[in-house]
């Protein structure tokens, strides 16, 4: 693969976008931690798990991702094949608990 600067600018783009969601759903936790009675306060503080898992592994994967960039020799896979899907299932996850403790 041939590296130009615009697969750099792609990959801070890519984690750009994922501290973007990170910051609605933190936005979401610290509004029903500070607006919601107990169920809610719960589910606040497993969103804003979420949040902060969620903000380390987009970092983890920019710096791995810049890492392979700059080393030539990596042939290694540059998408993220995981991280997504383990983010669906925890958010998933998360208003289920906040289903099953409001009913």
């Amino acid at each position: 693969i041939k590296i130009e600067p615009k697969i750099f600018f792609a990959n801070e783009r890519t984690f750009i976008s994922w501290l973007q969601f990170c910051a609605l759903l933190l936005t979401v936790a610290l509004n029903l931690l500070n607006f919601g009675d107990y169920k809610s306060r719960v589910c606040g503080a497993i969103f804003l798990f979420i949040a902060m898992l969620l903000a380390l592994y987009a970092l983890a994967r920019f710096e791995y991702r810049a890492w392979q960039l700059r080393t030539p020799s990596q042939t290694g896979r540059f998408d993220d094949i995981y991280g997504p899907a383990i983010l669906c299932i925890l958010i998933v996850a998360a208003l289920i608990i906040n289903f099953w403790l409001r009913f």
